[in-house]
């Protein structure tokens, strides 16, 4: 995408590897762009990518490649036209869409700063790469995208494995309609490379924004800190009282359970399912 300078939106329901999929795509942007002697090209992002994590590190290179940008920088960028200190040549991330939809210069500002902003977005250099809710995207800004994907995964591959369907909304490369499915694997690397509570620090979302962006991050603390308790184990098996225990988190015991169902089995022994014991061995697969 480095080259084409689109507009590409990422849309599906929480939980699902949005964010992990956009710091995948953006490093191979990072990527592609070094490799074809881009030297200028940079990575905007609005404050959850890590810029010390190794996978940004370019070879040779002193100064990272991340910016980070704030709904200022937008105004910035639309008011001087691309002409001095704005945001020009480079891949735009931006998680959580309602991070600039709902800022606080107010919604009706922000969204109309926004789509001029990617009207110019042509002109100055810019690929803008965005992820949000299926309920919270707005659909004039959906229209204007040229692809649209659609993100799905495992449950018990989560964090690891993203498979995601790009249709095509215009004919700039392909028949309006046409679907592409890319299956993205070995994600483990990225875990470290972003942090979507620092969006929270930085911008001002609505109460239920923040709310589901902490509990994703609760998801992603217990789900790792299972793997990590049984990576050198033979036995892959878990007690909810121990996985409680293990996490720390102050979940009730119900809806811990009914959580680690997503990626662990329920334990059946002797034609009987043992309430509260869960085998995790597949998520090792």
């Amino acid at each position: 995408m480095y080259q084409e300078n689109i507009l590409v939106g990422i849309i599906s329901a929480r939980g699902i590897g949005k964010t992990l999929l956009l710091t995948a795509l953006a490093y191979e942007d990072l990527r592609a762009a070094v490799e074809g002697g881009y030297k200028d090209w940079k990575i905007y992002h609005n404050g959850f990518l890590l810029k010390d994590h190794p996978v940004w590190t370019v070879p040779g290179e002193d100064k990272s490649r991340l910016v980070e940008f704030g709904i200022e920088d937008i105004v910035n960028t639309v008011d001087s036209r691309g002409t001095e200190n704005t945001m020009q040549n480079g891949l735009v991330l931006i998680d959580e869409i309602a991070s600039i939809q709902d800022n606080r210069y107010g919604t009706a500002y922000g969204g109309i700063l926004f789509s001029h902003w990617v009207v110019m977005m042509r002109k100055i250099g810019l690929t803008i790469l965005w992820a949000g809710q299926n309920e919270e995207v707005d659909r004039r800004l959906k229209m204007q995208c040229d692809i649209v994907g659609y993100p799905t995964v495992s449950r018990k591959k989560r964090g690891r494995e993203v498979g995601c369907t790009f249709v095509y909304q215009n004919s700039s490369f392909t028949n309006t309609g046409k679907r592409r499915r890319f299956f993205y694997n070995n994600l483990q690397v990225f875990w470290d490379a972003y942090d979507t509570s620092k969006i929270i620090q930085s911008q001002s979302l609505n109460k239920r924004d923040i709310n589901v962006m902490q509990e994703n991050k609760v998801e992603e603390k217990i789900f790792d800190q299972i793997y990590d308790h049984l990576a050198d184990k033979e036995d892959k098996q878990l007690n909810v009282m121990d996985i409680k225990r293990i996490t720390g988190v102050d979940w009730e015991i119900k809806k811990l359970q009914e959580f680690v169902k997503y990626f662990g089995r329920q334990v059946k022994r002797g034609g009987h399912w043992e309430k509260g014991n869960f085998d995790f061995k597949d998520i090792f697969k």
